[in-house]
């Protein structure tokens, strides 16, 4: 693919082509990975204090379901996205790759253009993928539907997919990654094929794996963006896009298109 083999603001260091070691891998993907291992920890931990708290009262004791856990898991993933990218800033400064992992620059026209282009894709594509990804495998999509009747699950809902999960998966994923495997000397195009598998396998635990396999797809999308533009702004534009459609797209859409909506994802 050849929009993924150089082309404007490429900025793989060659220079530094084959630095660094095993163990800095280990901790680079440790980092990336991180938000949610951690967001799993906090949250059962989370459970297990007011289960202990419960019982020192007491109190019954009652297993907690799903939609119980579930803002609990949502801000336990805010606050590990930050520290992990806290890691990052304080580990990229100390090797001279902030600059690269935190690569935010202005828009141009064509990159505003292919971050839309790519929101499009998506935004049409997740649906019919996830819809024919379950009826062939007999899974289901991502589930845990929000209450966007709840101001409480709304406000939490901005803050993790709407201003988190954009920016710090784009610095973690499209950054920290991206800047060290171009650093021990891996292509673009190998880059752009084993970020996605990861970015999409890091899904599995919170969602699904019909849906893991879909943010796949959008993880190439948001790749491509990174590597053809040489800044995690046309993916951070079309990462934004896409987790805030229910407040943004769709009800644009149902108002003056509703043929034009592109369907449920779950």
């Amino acid at each position: 693919m050849a929009i993924l083999d150089g082309g404007a603001g490429s900025t793989a260091p060659q220079a530094k082509a084959g630095s660094g070691g095993w163990r800095e891998g280990i901790v680079v993907l440790a980092m990336v990975l991180a938000p949610v291992a951690l967001a799993v920890l906090l949250t059962a931990a989370g459970a297990l204090a007011y289960a202990s708290w419960k019982i020192v009262y007491r109190d019954v004791v009652e297993i907690p379901t799903w939609r119980d856990l579930q803002p609990f898991g949502m801000l336990a993933y805010v606050v590990s996205s930050w520290i992990a990218v806290a890691a990052a800033w304080r580990w990229s400064r100390r090797r001279g790759l902030h600059h690269e992992v935190f690569l935010f620059r202005r828009l141009t026209w064509p990159a505003s253009a292919a971050s839309l282009a790519g929101f499009l894709i998506a935004l049409y594509g997740a649906p019919a993928a996830t819809h024919w990804l379950s009826h062939v495998t007999g899974g289901a999509g991502p589930g845990g539907r929000i209450d966007f009747h709840s101001p409480y699950m709304t406000a939490i809902y901005l803050v993790l997919f709407v201003v988190t999960a954009p920016l710090c998966e784009e610095i973690l994923y499209r950054g920290l990654l991206v800047a060290w495997l171009r650093r021990i000397g891996w292509r673009d195009s190998t880059i752009w094929l084993v970020g996605s598998l990861i970015f999409g396998a890091n899904h599995i635990i919170p969602f699904s794996l019909v849906w893991s396999a879909v943010i796949t797809a959008f993880g190439a999308i948001l790749f491509g963006l990174r590597l053809r533009y040489g800044s995690l702004t046309p993916a951070w534009l079309t990462h934004v896009l896409f987790n805030a459609q229910p407040f943004l797209i769709l009800p644009l859409i149902s108002r003056i298109a509703t043929a034009l909506h592109p369907g449920s994802i779950s």
